[in-house]
Formats: C-alpha cells, structure tokens, sequence
C-alpha cells in the first residue's frame, strides 16, 4: 500500500488535501494539522476525526507554536520525534502541503530521503503567494540570515524556497488557476485542482458540520444579494478612511434594498467591531471559514472583498458568483492584474468602479 501524508495548517489546506486524497485511489492518505498553538483548542481536529466520508486513513495533531524559548526548544525536539516516528511507520511515498517553508514538511521530507523513500514533494494552492509570489523569499533576510539560521539550527536539509511552493523539495504544484501561477513555479509539474470536488457529497457534508458546530443553519444563507468579508481590524486601525469608505459601500446597498451579510476576520477583538447590525447587515459568525459557507451561497450572491485570498477561493469555486474586490491607490498592481484576469471587479473608492 502506497501512503501520503498531508499537512494542513488552515482549513483550504484541508480542503484541498480532502479533495486530492479523494482522487488519488489506491493511496491510504494520512492528515497531520501543523502550526497549532499549543494548549489552545481546535475543534476542526475533532470534527474530521468523526467524519464518516473522510478520504483519511488517520488524522494526526502535532502542535507547532510553543511560548517560551526554553519550552520552545524542547517541544520542537519533541515535534521532531514525532515525525520521524510517523515517517519511519508510514515510509510515505507523496509529501502534501499548503507552504513547504513549514519545517514539519521539509523535515519529514528529509527522513523520508534518509529512509530511501524517495519522497514525493506536492505543493497545494494556498491562495495569493501560488500566483504573485512571496516577496520576501527573495529578500536578504530570509534569503541569506534565514537560511543560514534554519540550516544551522536545524541542519543541511532545511531549503529556502525563493517563493512559497518553489524549494527543492516540491516536484508538483497542484493549482487552482494554473495557467496564472507564478513564474518560479513553473518549472515544477503542474496539475489542476479540482474544483468539483469541493461540491461532492464528503466537503458538503463537512462544511455542514462546519457550519453546525457553530449554531448555523446554511438555509440562512439563501436569501442574501451580497456577502462581505472582512479584513482583520488591524486595517482599520491604519486607515481609517478605509472604514469609513467600506461603510459608504454597505449603507448604499442597505438603502438599494439588498440582503446585505459580513463575515468578519476571526481574529477580531469583538463581534462586531464596525457596528454593522445597527446598519442593518445580517452578522455571519467569523469562526465559520469562507470555504464552509461557499457551496451553500445562492447565484445571486455577490462577494465583496479587499485583495486577499477569499475571492480567489470565490472565482474557484464558484466562478458564476460575481466577485468584487475594494482596493486603494496601495493594492499590489499584480494582484490587481490577477483579478481582472479571473474576472473579478475592481472597484476604486477613487474612481468607483474600473
């Protein structure tokens, strides 16, 4: 029996690692949850434990942030063992993962390489840094003092990758839009992600569950014209007009007479920190991810955003959705130049709408 291994750290990584598992038969696919803070909660390691359409075989999770240096040190070494423990039982031929900077990644890289496994590098969309890159990679800080204080912290194995999914490490790149991926990915194997496979009975099933551990019923859903989702509050704190260029969009809408919804960042210090119910805008409940709640929008729906990686996840998935993104003079022109190739509005608060 051939095994995988699959990395997630966010809940597209496990979408994505869902749908690939599902396709890949003949694999017994194993999930491991990375970069948790440890002795924090998390509920979605034991909503896919007891998911009865999982296309895993087990599902592991190895905490990756630790407070204190000297707890830090020690727990790290503890992850490491853990690793190699799952490695030399699994003797995996394919390693999967959403940014092979992730050192459970390239260390299990290195032990399966050890083993003579000869281990398979996947890299899976993980949304803006797939098709504009990760500036910094390229920068004298992570290309030169990182690298140098992983190699010699960790050792010899560690690769910096010049931009995420590019190291030495990942032979496949599994994209959602693959004719738009960036440069220095494509002299890697490129292969579609499917996007029907996140409608399939399992990932609906799952974004159910999602969506039920919070209280939330997906028909609630049905009646809205436009969804906002919301950047965390940080943003506001720096610029403010951007709050109150955001607020002149919702309460136009209100006063059209539209269903207007918000899902805010999960991170946020308060449910509403905008105060968006006095408006009138119906509150989703933030710790529901976007990817949960897309299969159940209605075609009418319009998605409302800034330049993250949500109205990639929109155009993917649902691509009939129409998508606009709220931009300043500051946006990255490359991102914008993503968008409008995938067809989402740009809309200036400028100029309004190019």
């Amino acid at each position: 029996m051939t095994h995988s291994v699959y990395f997630a750290s966010t809940i597209l990584h496990l979408y994505a690692a869902a749908v690939i598992a599902a396709e890949r038969t003949g694999e017994q696919a194993h999930l491991v949850f990375i970069d948790q803070p440890e002795g924090r909660d998390f509920p979605l390691y034991s909503l896919v434990q007891d998911w009865p359409q999982s296309p895993f075989a087990s599902v592991r999770l190895f905490y990756g942030r630790f407070q204190g240096l000297v707890n830090k040190l020690q727990k790290r070494k503890q992850l490491f063992a853990k690793l190699e423990g799952l490695i030399t039982t699994l003797r995996p031929a394919n390693l999967f993962v959403g940014n092979d900077r992730r050192i459970e990644f390239q260390y299990s890289m290195h032990i399966a390489d050890t083993l003579g496994c000869e281990p398979i590098g996947h890299y899976m969309d993980e949304g803006t840094f797939t098709y504009i890159g990760r500036k910094a990679s390229s920068g004298f800080g992570d290309k030169v003092l990182d690298n140098l204080a992983k190699k010699l912290s960790y050792g010899f194995w560690w690769k910096n990758p010049p931009t995420v999914g590019g190291s030495d490490w990942i032979q496949y790149v599994h994209a959602a839009f693959p004719e738009q991926i960036h440069p220095l990915l494509r002299n890697k194997r490129i292969v579609p992600l499917s996007a029907s496979g996140f409608s399939a009975p399992p990932l609906l099933a799952l974004s159910s569950r999602l969506m039920e551990q919070h209280g939330f019923d997906p028909q609630q859903l049905r009646p809205l014209d436009v969804l906002f989702t919301l950047p965390h509050e940080s943003l506001f704190e720096k610029d403010p007009e951007y709050k109150q260029r955001i607020m002149a969009v919702i309460q136009q809408m209100i006063r059209d007479g539209k269903q207007v919804a918000a899902k805010y960042h999960p991170r946020n210090s308060g449910p509403d920190v905008l105060y968006l119910q006095s408006e009138g805008v119906t509150l989703l409940p933030a710790g529901i991810s976007f990817e949960a709640m897309l299969p159940h929008l209605p075609n009418q729906c319009e998605i409302w955003g800034d330049v993250s990686s949500t109205l990639l996840i929109a155009k993917w998935l649902r691509p009939e959705i129409k998508a606009f993104s709220l931009i300043d003079g500051k946006s990255d022109q490359r991102l914008i130049t993503l968008f409008k190739s995938l067809d989402v509005t740009i809309f200036s608060f400028s100029s309004h709408k190019q």
